[in-house]
């Protein structure tokens, strides 16, 4: 089941065309991660991050991966309003809903050396003029333990 979860993003993003717009790059302090985020089509886009997560789980509580590449497709449903109302709307700042995948690595002897957590992800993105990113997230899927809901944030700086 985890694997048919992550078959179904790779094949949602390769039936979207994509527009030349210029990609948004991002760091996270808290957890160190790289993240670089390109638009699909108007009000979509993927995002692609590396580096070691950390967060929430409703079964396994607070937790570290030492490795871990995301995956996400994201549908930004409120940039409209955001735009009408003067606030701010751009570099994929907005409320999205999306699919993600995420493939851990653990390299500490005697635990499992990998992972794959996959399903559907809700957040808040920010990208500030002044480079500030606030990326904070609510992720459903289907990971090692079976059914789980995690939550992420990220803090950090982005670069066009």
């Amino acid at each position: 089941m985890k694997y048919v979860l992550f078959l179904l993003l790779i094949s949602a993003t390769l039936s979207l065309t994509a527009q030349e717009t210029k990609p948004v790059y991002s760091f996270s302090l808290i957890s160190p991660s790289i993240g670089l985020e390109k638009s699909l089509q108007e009000n979509n886009s993927l995002k692609f991050s590396i580096g070691s997560l950390s967060g929430y789980g409703n079964k396994t509580g607070f937790q570290t991966k030492s490795f871990s590449i995301r995956g996400e497709y994201r549908h930004y449903y409120n940039v409209e309003k955001r735009r009408d109302e003067g606030r701010l709307s751009t570099n994929y700042s907005g409320n999205y809903i999306g699919l993600f995948a995420e493939p851990s690595f653990v390299f500490k002897k005697g635990e499992e050396a990998s992972n794959l957590y996959a399903g559907g992800v809700w957040g808040i993105q920010r990208n500030y003029g002044s480079h500030f990113h606030l990326d904070l997230s609510l992720n459903a899927g289907i990971g090692q333990n079976g059914f789980e809901s995690k939550a992420g944030l990220r803090i950090g700086f982005w670069l066009k």
